[in-house]
């Protein structure tokens, strides 16, 4: 078998990635430009709305307002002045050039709709340069955002938010009243964030930053749905059918960035204080549809990104629209419908190539509307399940039974091949390798909050690289294995190597083959498994734990029966056998790999009208996997030519040596 030595370079690099794609959130806090963006967009929000309070008619009724919009407005050129010195900017002579002329339009006392409108204009377009994160990954779950906000807001806001708390009257200006409709229907959920973040300069509002976006998130969409919470009733009133009539046109994208007054223009005049209202105060739904809804609003926005000729951002929403939308529920859609995840996985990839080949606009709109349909499709047959302990049984069983499959043959090869040798020393090192790598999935359960906070694309890289490296060691051990069945090189092996490897000791190799093929099924299945946990009651989440420990059972046992079996098979026949089935499963994890790292955008897609797909034997239809997979078909197919040609001249040789002889 391969030596130690071989496998140094393979471990130190998977050390050094794993180290590498760390969060920034496990060692630090937003960067310097990202917490500047974030100041620049309140900024803008905070001028556009209190700038009447300073000027009326071209004359100043509040000196020291006007002094604070005059210093506000010029604090954003040169904040953005700054940012662009960190971040590459595509128009920002043109947003600069905005900045400038809002300062001096305050300057001129020009009226309250024009400074609204050109702060609302230019912070539209420093959005769009996603620089900050501006809407929440899920929707916030309200309950707990009423309990964060009693925790740290109500001994200055009040109870219910009406800015009388028992500290209120310790602050000039007082505390906000979160129930004046004048005021709150012009604020935004990303500008409740936004302050809570960064706390306001000469008031009493300190800056939160040790809570999480999570929680803060969470705050702010409470925060908006105080209003309504005395005016409407969710079930008299069936706010939630009067939301789901209304969420696709209104993904959480834009209600977590739009006031009121801007939702409002979407509705008509007899619907649109209800519409607000469902929408405010709706509670955290279903997380598979919410997911889904998510994919639709990232979607949403490579569109608009797209328009405005951002086309390398609008690449990278329409990525993340798959990663952080559909490939959070792809289990749960396979156990009902395969179909529809091969559907969702061919409209998103055609998303993606329209944008990356920039392809005319309506052929991008075209693409994305077929899209967002599939997303229905499947957001309303994620709707209609319910999951109780048997379906979640089934989801479990049948994750942990299609990636343990892989690794048992893998595992099952090299310990057939090691008990047919009597090497006793170095089966003991396969089994502490897949051991170890079960028991670091099983620990990796306890810890899926750092697990998910990774993100998709971090997650796909991890199981890339990891396939990546699993078909270099097949590709390397299959080729050891089938050159050893010719009969005089197998003569030699038997007398000399197999026995002088294992006296040697060399057996951390064997231990890092069965770690990895291992390590990334378990990887996989735990992320499936945790994200799963969160969707479910405790009854479903039983059900979960069984079907995994059900589902490894017969994994084991399977494996066991096949060991059980390969005792049987010449020695020499096993090796054949390992060898074309090592062979074979390389090519699956090559495509495999060559999905993983599509999905994290550092591999092109390019579809291909075939309509096949299959997960578990690596087959997608795109150009770039069937590529890869027949790259490695072909380095297989030349290396067992080559042997076999030398084999054959070998033989040639020696009957004309033998022929020789006899003229001799």
């Amino acid at each position: 078998m391969p030596e130690n030595r071989f496998y140094k370079p393979f471990i130190l690099l998977f050390a050094f990635f794993i180290f590498s794609i760390l969060p920034k959130e496990i060692y630090g806090q937003e960067t310097n430009s990202q917490g500047q963006a974030r100041t620049l967009i309140n900024l803008l929000d905070y001028v556009s709305q209190d700038y009447a309070k300073a000027v009326s008619d071209g004359q100043v009724i509040n000196r020291d307002e006007y002094k604070e919009m005059i210093d506000f407005s010029g604090e954003t050129v040169s904040l953005f002045d700054s940012i662009v010195t960190k971040v590459a900017v595509e128009n920002k002579k043109e947003i600069s050039e905005k900045l400038r002329l809002l300062h001096d339009h305050i300057k001129q006392k020009n009226s309250k709709e024009l400074i609204a409108e050109n702060a609302q204009q230019v912070k539209k377009m420093i959005m769009m340069l996603q620089l900050i994160q501006v809407s929440p990954a899920q929707y916030p779950d309200i309950s707990a955002g009423r309990k964060l906000f009693r925790a740290n807001c109500q001994s200055c806001h009040g109870k219910v938010g009406e800015g009388d708390g028992p500290l209120s009257n310790t602050f000039t200006p007082r505390p906000a009243n979160f129930l004046v409709d004048s005021f709150m229907q012009f604020i935004s959920p990303l500008q409740v964030f936004n302050t809570t973040r960064l706390g306001v300069r000469g008031t009493g509002m300190p800056s939160f930053d040790k809570l999480s976006d999570k929680e803060i998130w969470a705050v702010s969409f409470y925060v908006k749905s105080l209003r309504f919470e005395n005016k409407f009733s969710k079930r008299s009133d069936s706010l939630e059918k009067v939301y789901n009539l209304i969420k696709y046109k209104n993904p959480l994208s834009e209600v977590a960035h739009l006031s009121d007054v801007e939702l409002a223009e979407r509705f008509s005049a007899s619907e649109k204080a209800k519409s607000i209202a469902a929408i405010r105060l709706h509670q955290s739904e279903n997380k598979e549809s919410a997911s889904l809804a998510l994919a639709s609003g990232y979607l949403d926005d490579a569109l608009n990104l797209y328009k405005n000729r951002q086309f390398t951002l609008a690449g990278e929403k329409a990525l993340f629209a798959y990663l952080d939308g559909v490939e959070p529920v792809e289990q749960q859609l396979l156990a009902m419908d395969a179909n529809i995840v091969a559907e969702l996985e061919s409209k998103m990839n055609k998303v993606r190539s329209s944008i990356k080949s920039g392809e005319p606009l309506h052929v991008v709109e075209s693409n994305i509307t077929e899209a967002k349909a599939s997303l229905l499709k499947a957001s309303q047959l994620l709707g209609q399940q319910t999951y109780s302990f048997w379906f979640s049984f089934l989801i479990a069983a049948s994750i942990i039974l299609r990636e343990g499959l892989e690794a048992v043959l893998i595992i099952v090869t090299i310990l057939s091949l090691l008990h047919s040798l009597k090497a006793k020393r170095a089966v003991k090192w396969v089994h502490g390798g897949w051991l170890t790598a079960l028991i670091i999935g099983a620990a990796s359960w306890f810890f899926t909050g750092w697990l998910i906070s990774l993100g998709s694309q971090n997650r796909e890289l991890i199981e890339a690289v990891g396939s990546g490296i699993a078909v270099i060691i097949l590709l390397y051990v299959g080729f050891w294995l089938h050159n050893k069945t010719e009969a005089k090189k197998w003569r030699h092996f038997i007398d000399a190597r197999i026995t002088g490897m294992l006296d040697e000791k060399k057996m951390f190799g064997l231990a890092f083959i069965s770690f990895i093929v291992v390590f990334r099924e378990a990887f996989e299945s735990i992320l499936f498994l945790s994200s799963m946990q969160l969707q479910l009651d405790e009854t479903s989440v039983n059900g979960v734990w069984m079907g995994a420990v059900a589902s490894i059972i017969v994994v084991i046992l399977l494996g066991w029966i096949l060991l059980r079996f390969s005792v049987h098979v010449p020695i020499r026949k096993l090796f054949q056998y390992s060898a074309i089935i090592i062979m074979i499963l390389a090519i699956v994890l090559a495509g495999q790999g060559a999905h993983a790292f599509q999905e994290t955008g550092l591999l092109s897609v390019t579809s291909i009208p075939i309509n096949f797909h299959s997960g578990v034997l690596g087959v997608f239809p795109t150009v770039e996997t069937y590529t890869i997979q027949m790259l490695v078909g072909l380095i297989v197919f030349f290396m067992w030519w080559r042997r076999k040609n030398q084999h054959g001249v070998k033989k040639a040789m020696k009957r004309l040596d033998v022929e020789y002889q006899k003229v001799e």
